[in-house]
């Protein structure tokens, strides 16, 4: 039997996604909206691969910083970033 990612909701139906990068993503938001764990077999034991309530009811990270976080990483990139950013301590004093 091929290795699977699967959910199964509420009705008892399961549902399966390949084991792949692309095959968790859609399994996670499967799992989400249906409000379940995302199951593997392996070596015969069910493990849970992403969980339903760990998870929280946030939405999933997109990839992308908050503005906050990158106008920190903008401003310090051109060179205006605090002391701490670019190690601002000598032998007897440190700005931090």
């Amino acid at each position: 039997m091929r290795e699977s990612y699967y959910i199964k909701d509420e009705d008892g139906l399961f549902r399966m996604f390949d084991v792949s990068h692309d095959g968790l993503e859609d399994a996670i938001e499967a799992a989400n909206d249906a409000g379940v764990d995302v199951l593997r077999d392996r070596d015969g034991a069910t493990e849970t691969v992403w969980s339903f309530d760990d998870a929280g009811n946030d939405e999933p990270w997109d990839g992308f910083n908050s503005d906050a976080e990158a106008d920190a990483d903008a401003l310090g990139n051109a060179g205006l970033g605090t002391d701490e950013y670019y190690g601002g301590c000598n032998d007897s004093y440190c700005d931090y």
